[in-house]
């Protein structure tokens, strides 16, 4: 009996008052609505100096290889397995690491130097304004704006107290600039994959609409071409070491046949055996070159064709459109602020008592426990 004293003792020390809570929150109602004002106004604040950003998305399906484990990527399918992997080439870089290349260093870097557009609004267009073409590496350090001559002459002194030259990119030893740069290109290109359905999904978010719109097509289009390169990297090495191979037989059969048709024609009016058997034994050497020959074309031709066969092609689903809004909204932002406002407001003339009352005697007893009930 005690016991269960005791544990109903405890349970209304924890119920909480429901009434005398809204009872302080309905006294002190004119703190709160100072609090969420002031919060409203910092809300928007914030969101006229913030910068706007703009996102383009596109998505990526890869043609998916290897159908005749059927079976087993049905099974996968069901328990919520990789069935994209199941599906795909057992190479080493496959669809599924499309993350992980967008985001690697080598990938990253090989934009720096890719020429971008600033977006022209159509009524300055009209009157005759022209983009600013830049490189994406100039646009992430902000050096693509127009500044005032003092602002030149700090960048001036800036660039000759830097110790390191940024015209050199080497992937291995950035600069802390180029360093820099990576890390923002990083944070602006997000890429994800579906293990079920295979889907690539490549995300991009720039503070120029026009800018995004140009690096989504192109980290979409460099994905493509980096895994293409690397599946017909041997399919091209075979290729062309076939058409060596079958170049050096077409100079051996040209040799042979040329020999072969001087020694016939020197050789017209004479009977002899042993000049017989060395006609022989030439048309029996061009007839090996000629085999020869045509097997190193048959297997030129094979090569070619295996390229064609492993190239990997994919569709593109969604392509990227271009954004005519940012995708962080003013009005967002205002409203999360007013509420935020209103939220710690409310807490504070709830609660704040509480937490003070308890901090105070933390400071005079370290195992005091809080207080619960209102």
């Amino acid at each position: 009996m005690e016991e269960n004293k005791q544990a109903c003792y405890e349970e209304e020390e924890m119920a909480v008052d429901w009434m005398a809570i809204l009872h302080k929150l309905l006294k002190r109602w004119k703190f709160i609505v100072l609090v969420t004002f002031i919060f409203s106004v910092l809300g928007v604040a914030y969101a006229l100096v913030m910068k706007r950003t703009y996102t383009v998305t596109m998505t990526l399906a890869p043609e998916l290889q290897n159908r005749s484990n059927s079976s087993l990527t049905a099974l996968a399918g069901m328990l919520g397995g990789n069935t994209a992997m199941m599906n795909s080439t057992p190479d080493a870089l496959n669809i599924s690491l499309f993350p992980e290349i967008s985001a690697s260093t080598p990938f990253l870097c090989s934009f720096f130097d890719m020429p971008v557009s600033k977006y022209v609004k159509p009524e300055a267009a009209l009157e005759g304004a022209v983009a600013d073409t830049t490189t994406l590496y100039t646009h992430l350090q902000g050096r693509d704006r127009h500044f005032t001559e003092k602002q030149l002459e700090k960048i001036a002194k800036a660039d000759a107290e830097y110790l390191y030259n940024d015209s050199i990119l080497d992937p291995q030893q950035l600069t802390p600039r180029q360093f820099k740069a990576l890390e923002t290109l990083r944070e602006c290109i997000n890429t994800t994959f579906d293990n079920k359905t295979g889907v690539t999904t490549i995300v991009v978010t720039m503070d120029d609409p026009m800018i995004a719109k140009q690096l989504s097509d192109t980290v979409c289009q460099r994905l493509q071409d980096f895994v293409t390169e690397y599946r017909t990297k041997k399919a091209t090495a075979d290729y062309e070491y076939y058409v060596e191979m079958a170049n050096d037989a077409h100079a051996k059969l040209v040799r042979a046949q040329n020999a072969y048709a001087a020694r016939v024609d020197y050789d017209r009016s004479v009977i002899l055996q042993s000049v017989s058997s060395a006609r022989q034994r030439l048309q029996d050497e061009a007839n090996l070159a000629n085999q020869l020959y045509t097997q190193m074309a048959q297997q030129r031709e094979m090569a070619k064709a295996k390229i064609q066969e492993v190239k990997p092609v994919y569709a593109v689903v969604q392509p990227g459109y271009f954004p005519n809004k940012p995708s962080n909204s003013r009005a967002k932002v205002c409203i999360i602020w007013f509420f935020l406002g209103g939220l710690l407001s409310c807490a504070w003339v709830a609660f704040g008592d509480k937490l003070v009352q308890f901090v105070k005697d933390l400071q005079k007893d370290p195992d005091v426990e809080p207080v619960t009930k209102s």
